[in-house]
């Protein structure tokens, strides 16, 4: 007898076990997960000096509401109000749930939850418990849901297609990676939970393990929103790790070497005045994403590091010794500050950084890197993608039955608070749980099932083939610095690519795998080309034309980005909901449903 499912969750991060949870306690209990691997996804295995979980203020202290929250993410432009809205009601509740299940977020002696200050953000509403909290948070999840809960779990599954008919999902082909066989698994509606294409570029703080599946998606017939919308910063990229926070705000030397060996502390050519460069390098620490906005404030550092690796050097930052020329008196007030109420002020910015976060440390120390006694190269690096897929306010794209939650759908704009993708896990998936409960069971027709097939795509070993050349050229030409000219012409190789995609390839595997790639790539590229000469520099990244950069047009911060098969579509924003009825209705509401 065939198996359909209510739910099927692709993904094995934060994202994907908070929603297989929700919907357990939702009452749907008919679910299953499927992951290409349950160790490889970017929750597990990425974090920064102390990775943060950004929600409502919960300290006792900090006037906030969540018409406040929703209101300071909507300030950064191109994101819904509703969906802001959703992310800021719904936060406390979630956040509450992951202290029940033992992430052991700071408290004080009253019960409160202190916060500091993120990037993008001018409260204290971010939070942490270290350098690997989303790990800890999936780690959490995961024993609720596959021990607590019992639910399914199929690994080594990669998904290569998205069953659809007539505009509706109703399962998944997938790739058993063991045994190359394919096999179809049906479901009433799919929930995609694998993060962004982080395939696409060869600087990236992602995880070599962590793919996503875009392009799969796009093959479904979705839409995407605020694609172009990326978050670059710098990174470690021998162990690929964001390099904010404490890394910055304790000021190492930034250093370049060219072929021939020779050393460079590179920012004196950057900068006429090096005070202030060093005070710019310490406001890294909580404005880490380079930002337009910041152009020709800390984002110069972003800047300098990307033209030393377009010279053909690497770049590294050295924790040993001070920069040439520091002086702490003579660093902005706001560092010197930072520094004297930290305890932090020491003869190094080893020794600060042993002061100001020793587990920022033992981060490189677990991988064999010494930040004592070894320099560590770095690259300004694809981070995080703030768009993805459209959307609604349930978090359903297009396709009927087909939701797309976490980094994979396309919820923030412009900027994003650091830490909100945490909170937009656990927020998308418990949205998306109550929809799929509140549906009625069933397919009109399930003759519908017969039409899909388990076929397998042709093809014959050839171990030569390699896209890697792409992502070298992504992460140049497309990445935080965008040049048209660069895009038009890499669009026009991987059209090339895609048209021509090989039946040989060294594996079943890789042809999927990078199929998805290239047609990320694609995607991307026909966005930025598409939108940009439009909005012109903006968010994330500086667009340039014809050798120049070209400059904002704030009149597109009220609207989001819809693109597709090339073309973009500018949909005016919902602004954030305001008032709300009078509270007997609601409680009329409940006591009806209750009878």
């Amino acid at each position: 007898m065939r198996k359909i499912y209510k739910a099927l969750i692709i993904g094995s991060g934060a994202a994907a076990y908070g929603c297989a949870d929700r919907l357990y306690k939702e009452g749907v209990d008919n679910i299953a997960i499927v992951t290409e691997n349950r160790l490889s996804g970017t929750s597990r295995n990425t974090g920064s000096d102390k990775q943060t979980y950004y929600k409502l203020s919960m300290d006792g202290f900090t006037s906030d509401s969540p018409y406040k929250m929703a209101s300071d993410m909507f300030s950064g432009g191109c994101c819904d109000g509703e969906k802001m809205y959703l992310e800021a009601v719904n936060s406390q509740h979630c956040f509450l749930r992951l202290c029940e299940y033992g992430v052991n977020f700071p408290k004080d002696s009253y019960g409160g939850y202190p916060g500091y200050k993120t990037d993008h953000d001018d409260t204290v509403r971010a939070t942490s418990v270290g350098p690997l909290t989303s790990k800890i948070m999936t780690e959490k999840l995961e024993r609720v849901v596959l021990e607590r809960n019992k639910t399914p779990l199929f690994d080594n599954k990669l998904v290569t297609e998205i069953l659809t008919r007539n505009g509706k999902a109703y399962g998944v082909k997938v790739l058993d990676t063991v045994t190359d066989k394919t096999e179809n698994i049906f479901a009433e509606n799919v929930i995609c939970a694998t993060g962004a294409p982080a395939c696409i570029y060869e600087n990236s703080v992602y995880p070599a393990s962590q793919h996503g599946m875009t392009g799969v998606l796009l093959e479904a017939g979705v839409r995407m929103c605020n694609f172009t919308q990326w978050q670059y910063g710098m990174a470690s990229v021998d162990f690929r790790w964001n390099v904010s926070g404490s890394f910055m705000q304790v000021i190492p030397r930034f250093v370049s070497i060219d072929k021939n060996g020779n050393e460079y502390e590179f920012l004196c050519d950057y900068f006429k005045d090096i005070n202030e460069a060093y005070s710019f390098v310490f406001l890294k620490g909580y404005q880490w994403p380079f930002s337009y906005g910041r152009a020709k404030g800390s984002s110069q550092i972003d800047f300098a590091v990307h033209s030393e690796t377009d010279k053909g050097r690497r770049v590294y930052l050295d924790y040993r010794k001070n920069p040439a020329h520091f002086s702490f008196e003579n660093l902005c007030d706001e560092a010197k500050d930072y520094i004297n109420s930290t305890g932090c002020m020491a003869d190094t910015p080893f020794e600060r950084l042993k002061k100001l976060n020793s587990k920022a440390i033992d981060v490189y120390l677990r991988q064999g890197l010494s930040l004592e006694t070894d320099m560590l190269r770095i690259a300004v690096c694809a981070q995080h993608n703030n768009g993805g897929v459209y959307t609604d306010c349930n978090f359903e794209s297009d396709i009927k039955g087909l939701y797309v939650i976490g980094e994979a759908a396309g919820t923030f704009g412009l900027s994003r608070p650091g830490g909100s993708a945490l909170n937009d896990t656990q927020v998308s998936g418990l949205v998306c749980a109550r929809h799929i409960a509140d549906k009625a069971d069933g397919f009109s027709d399930e003759r519908t099932f017969d039409a899909f097939s388990n076929d397998e795509a042709d093809f014959t070993v050839d171990e030569s083939i390699s896209y890697a050349h792409f992502k070298a050229e992504m992460s140049r030409v497309a990445s935080f610095r965008r040049d048209y000219e660069g895009c038009a012409a890499l669009l026009g190789k991987i059209n090339e690519a895609v048209a021509s995609y090989p039946e040989k390839h060294k594996s079943l595997y890789d042809y999927y795998r990078d199929k998805d790639m290239l047609i990320s790539m694609k995607a991307l590229l026909e966005a930025v080309i598409a939108e940009c000469p439009e909005t012109g520099s903006r968010g994330g990244a500086v667009f340039i034309k014809d050798g120049k950069t070209a400059e904002e047009r704030p009149y597109y911060r009220d609207y989001l980005t819809v693109t597709k098969d090339g073309k973009a579509e500018f949909i005016k924003v919902s602004p954030v909901p305001y008032g709300q009825k009078p509270f007997e209705q609601y409680l009329n509401e409940i006591n009806e449903n209750d009878m």
